[in-house]
């Protein structure tokens, strides 16, 4: 099962930025830029640097407009993808890097810099070459053999073992408010135990591995996300922003035990992993993004007849 990949991931997603820029190295790097378009870095110091005038003739863009990039995410760049020289660092540069005599101080950047800028900069053409490139070498980065971690990952005990712990759990609880549950907490007991019994009788039945799990389930039992009720971040929108912007993912429904009544319920093949992966990429851009119910709104997700345009800003 193949996940398109959309250019605005890399816009919105600092992590994902960060993590293609992990998996290349300087020489690959220059090699994705002078793919779109040629682009000399002066060698100073045994390595490649370019100065803001020179990032705004490769992109095509302003140079207030590769400022305000910098300025705006300059928590995300690392040390070794942009310098501001000063003092001797900037008379040492000042011919190589083509500096007026007069410059007092430069912002300088790295190919890995400049290519954190080309997945910044929505407003150039250059720039959303280069993240097209970039997504290519993303989609292909399964097949590269990861690394194994020799520390054996945590498992879950028996579906019987919790089952019994959420009882007894019940029943504490019970004798603690003098059996006055909140009534959110008792359906989700239930919702729990539903669930858990599902689980263990599909498995006795049938032997299956399959685990069809929702949204909001998945990202608080999978993912320790703690998914509000209410808010810009709320529950209902994060099953919106997946049916959204990764209808790929599946449209299966089954009837779910929600607020004390059955209802209708989006659930994703959790036990396919491209589909738990699109449901993680998912769900931490939710969490990730400022304001999810105006993005929502934008890709036309609360209309009723409108078709729905995957856009996210």
């Amino acid at each position: 099962m193949s996940l398109p990949l959309n250019q605005n991931v890399l816009v919105e997603s600092p992590s994902l930025r960060t993590s293609a820029l992990s998996n290349l190295d300087d020489e690959s790097v220059q090699e994705v830029l002078s793919k779109a378009k040629a682009i000399v870095f002066a060698v100073w110091n045994g390595e490649g640097w370019a100065t803001v005038e020179q990032l705004a003739q490769y992109f095509q863009s302003s140079i207030p407009a590769i400022k305000y990039i910098y300025e705006r995410n300059s928590k995300e760049f690392q040390a070794k993808e942009t310098k501001k020289l000063t003092g001797k660092d900037l008379s040492d540069a000042r011919s190589k890097l083509e500096l007026a005599s007069r410059t007092a101080q430069a912002r300088v950047f790295s190919p890995s810099g400049t290519l954190r800028i080309a997945m910044l900069l929505t407003e150039s053409e250059v720039a959303a070459q280069v993240r097209t490139i970039i997504l290519e070498l993303v989609a292909a980065v399964p097949n590269i053999t990861p690394k194994v971690d020799p520390t054996p990952a945590p498992t879950l005990p028996p579906v019987e073992q919790r089952l019994q712990t959420l009882v007894e759990a019940m029943k504490t609880l019970a004798e603690l408010t003098g059996g006055r549950l909140n009534p959110y907490m008792e359906q989700h007991f239930q919702y729990f135990a539903a669930n858990l019994l599902a689980q263990h009788n599909q498995q006795a039945l049938s032997g299956s591995k399959e685990k069809w799990m929702g949204v909001v389930n998945f990202a608080e039992s999978e993912l320790g996300k703690k998914v509000p009720l209410s808010g810009s971040h709320y529950r209902g929108h994060l099953g919106t922003w997946v049916r959204t912007f990764y209808p790929q993912l599946g449209e299966r429904q089954e009837m779910r035990l929600v607020n004390g009544t059955q209802q209708p319920v989006y659930v994703y093949a959790c036990h396919d992993p491209m589909v738990a992966s699109g449901l993680t990429k998912a769900i931490e851009e939710f969490f990730a993004h400022p304001n999810p119910t105006a993005a929502l709104r934008t890709a036309g997700a609360f209309a009723t007849k409108k078709p729905r345009v995957l856009v996210k800003k």
